[in-house]
């Protein structure tokens, strides 16, 4: 099963320049089976479901007349499930989407988020990650922005750590790693990629995984 994750910053590159058309080229191309995107518009996401003809699900972090944004996860698979939970956010609202997907490899939890930008607001939106992740029951895999690096959760596979990648930055304006696709243990790494592709001002990264 192979796993995205990408922050396409409203659908454009680093300079502000309009790019969507370029990204679901490159998401058709990629067919992955599962799609995990931050920084979305809801015109981008139903643009985006259409074009790759999957399942998806858009939660607005941000609900107004004029602005619905937030996280959106595609599936090449049926989403069984999914909830929208807000996270405790001192600027900007945000939140987490958790689908339950199920393919011919596995079932398997996806939670998708982008945290916030203070760090003391992190800590506590992770540790609300953690404690919702804690009670689900089948094997889970948490992607997403966190705006943070070296992060470290006991039960789950970083998978950059896991294959020798985590010197490769995902954010270029900071030199940073800060988009993560973290993998319960009791699924398989297989495989991590970055695409540093100009699109957005993150790259997106992709990780094969496997039941073990």
């Amino acid at each position: 099963m192979k796993i995205v994750s990408y922050n396409i910053h409203k659908g454009m590159d680093d300079n502000n320049v309009f790019t969507l058309n370029k990204i679901i080229r490159y998401l058709k191309e990629l067919d992955a089976d599962i799609i995990c995107l931050q920084e979305v518009l809801y015109n981008q996401f139903a643009l985006l479901k259409q074009s790759l003809k999957v399942d998806g699900i858009f939660a607005a972090n941000i609900n107004k007349p004029t602005l619905m944004y937030g996280i959106a996860t595609l599936s090449k698979n049926e989403i069984l499930y999914n909830e929208h939970i807000f996270l405790k956010s001192k600027g900007e609202q945000r939140g987490f989407l958790h689908t339950n997907i199920f393919s011919e490899c596995c079932c398997i939890d996806v939670i998708n988020t982008h945290l916030g930008l203070d760090k003391g607001e992190r800590k506590e939106q992770l540790s609300q990650i953690i404690d919702y992740t804690n009670r689900l029951q089948k094997s889970k895999v948490i992607c997403g922005d966190f705006n943070e690096k070296n992060i470290f959760i006991s039960i789950f596979n970083d998978s950059a750590v896991y294959t020798n990648n985590q010197s490769i930055a995902t954010f270029e304006k900071s030199n940073a790693r800060i988009d993560y696709i973290l993998v319960d243990k009791s699924l398989g790494i297989y495989k991590y990629k970055l695409d540093k592709i100009n699109l957005s001002d993150h790259y997106p990264i992709i990780v094969d995984i496997k039941l073990n």
